[in-house]
């Protein structure tokens, strides 16, 4: 629509106003004697104008006087006043084209602007979307990145939390057993005070001093002990031990140290007063 539209304006800017062929009404002219001079045509014209008049072929009445003049005057008009109407019409003619093409050019020109903004505007879409584009790959690498960082944390996290179990059951180990060997220890010394298992343990080393057999009250009686403890831990499976105030407090304590440690706010259930074995 607008190469049509720009089209017709250079077309109407090319074209030259052409004035309408004219006939002429001039008598002389078509028979071929509008190029005899004035001066001959005057006496001429007087000369033919007399038998005319005098024979009464034309008759000058005030009718005809009239008619004349009207006749005069619109000769003398067309003559003289033609050339200067047609300047005066073409010349609003082309003011009028002038105006006409200057409004269209301001038309084009708004038009182009439309144009280059659209054209601007596209170009800027394209590059949105590019930048979107972009944007959601570095959403998806950082989403990723997020991930992995929060598998390796929780990893971290449970790592240290099972090293920190570890190392409360090797150390919870590590105390039921001097726990075990120190009551062993006490519960053999004790049985020592008996004057029947001096006197064999007495024997048992003199005849061990003597190259005999080794020593067995002592490691019957520790033997004997934790096969006591054991029947007894045994026969305590799958119920309740109540433990005790202080170890209470300590196991809570610790509690609120790992939770402490791994920055968990929220609230920390206390140690049961009871645990199953």
């Amino acid at each position: 629509m607008l190469a049509a539209r720009a089209a017709r304006t250079l077309a109407a800017r090319g074209a030259v106003v052409a004035r309408p062929q004219v006939r002429s009404m001039g008598v002389l002219k078509d028979l071929g004697l509008d190029n005899v001079p004035w001066q001959y045509q005057v006496p001429v014209g007087i000369f033919l104008a007399i038998p005319i008049i005098e024979n009464k072929v034309l008759m000058l009445s005030e009718e005809m006087q009239l008619v004349g003049c009207f006749a005069m005057f619109c000769g003398v008009a067309y003559k003289l006043g033609n050339e200067a109407v047609a300047d005066m019409l073409d010349a609003k003619a082309s003011a009028i084209i002038a105006q006409h093409n200057a409004l269209e050019d301001e038309a084009i020109a708004g038009i182009k602007e439309v144009v280059d903004a659209h054209a601007s505007r596209v170009a800027l879409l394209g590059e949105l979307k590019a930048i979107s584009a972009a944007q959601a790959e570095a959403l998806a690498l950082l989403k990723t990145a997020k991930t992995m960082e929060l598998q390796h944390s929780v990893r971290d996290s449970i790592v240290k939390k099972l090293d920190t179990l570890v190392a409360k059951d090797e150390q919870t180990t590590a105390l039921i057993q001097a726990k075990l060997v120190a009551d062993a220890s006490a519960a053999v010394s004790s049985q020592f005070g008996d004057a029947a298992v001096k006197a064999k343990a007495l024997e048992e080393a003199i005849g061990a001093i003597g190259g005999g057999a080794a020593p067995k009250v002592v490691n019957g009686l520790f033997a004997d002990y934790f096969k006591s403890t054991g029947a007894s831990a045994k026969s305590k499976s799958g119920s309740e031990v109540a433990l005790s105030a202080e170890a209470v407090a300590e196991l809570n304590d610790e509690l609120a140290a790992l939770a402490k440690r791994d920055g968990y706010e929220g609230a920390v259930a206390p140690m049961p007063a009871k645990i199953a074995v």
